[in-house]
This record gives C-alpha cells, sequence and structure tokens, in this order.
C-alpha cells in the first residue's frame, strides 16, 4: 500500500515530517512491509493539518496520529 505525505510549503509547517517519520516507525514496529512512504507536492486543500493520499484515496487534514490510525486499520483488512 502506497501512502504519500503532502510535504509542500505549508504541510511541512504542519507536521507533514513528522507524520511520515511516525509512519516509518509503525512499518517497523507493526511489521507493515508492503507500506510505501512517500513524500508528496502539494494536493491542496490543506487548512489546518497536511493531505495525504491512501492507495490512491486522499484524506484531508491529517495529524499524525489520525494517520497512524487510518493506515493500521487499512492494513488489518
Amino acid at each position: 500500500m502506497k501512502v504519500q505525505v503532502c510535504c509542500w510549503k505549508t504541510c511541512k509547517s504542519r507536521f507533514s515530517e513528522y507524520i511520515i517519520t511516525r509512519l516509518e516507525n509503525d512499518k517497523q514496529k507493526f511489521n507493515l512491509d508492503n507500506l510505501e512512504i512517500e513524500e508528496s507536492k502539494c494536493m491542496w486543500d490543506c487548512k489546518i493539518w497536511p493531505n495525504i493520499m491512501i492507495a490512491g484515496n486522499k484524506e484531508k487534514w491529517m495529524n499524525p496520529a489520525k494517520v497512524s490510525e487510518l493506515v493500521r486499520a487499512k492494513f488489518k483488512k
């Protein structure tokens, strides 16, 4: 599963780098071997938190904890 995290200027100042770090830690901790984590250019629509794309689906306004929970839930399916 591919997860893209917006790392454009605004999102970078709103913890997008921490989201990537958290996902990398989750990948190791929970043995999520099929998880691909990529930085992305602007996805627009950011107001408070960065946007991410999970398996082609855009998720808006994500904080590190929400991303972590969402990715682990998708892996359980």
